[in-house]
């Protein structure tokens, strides 16, 4: 199974649980959604890379450190999906 396509469902079933006790879930459905996954992925990768030079590395750190936050923030920003509490509130298996 390609780890995206686990994650998403991992996501899924997790905002499926979190919509029997709280009023907003984030919408998944989302395009910048998944672009903003995708960015802070590829950027999360890109600082994991060997680097021979210090000096190199230290501005590439502070530099993909901010836009990681960025990209995070934009993600944190997106509108969420209102959502009708049921009458009984419990948490109950979804899977």
């Amino acid at each position: 199974m390609d780890p995206t396509t686990y994650d998403f469902k991992v996501l899924r079933l997790t905002s499926e649980i979190s919509r029997q006790v709280f009023p907003l879930t984030i919408d998944l459905d989302n395009p910048g959604f998944q672009r903003g996954l995708d960015r802070l992925s590829g950027l999360s990768a890109k600082s994991h890379r060997p680097r021979s030079e210090a000096a190199l590395l230290a501005n590439s750190s502070k530099a993909s450190g901010r836009s990681r936050r960025a990209n995070f923030v934009r993600l944190y920003l997106l509108p969420s999906k209102a959502n009708e509490l049921p009458a009984d509130i419990r948490l109950a298996p979804v899977w």
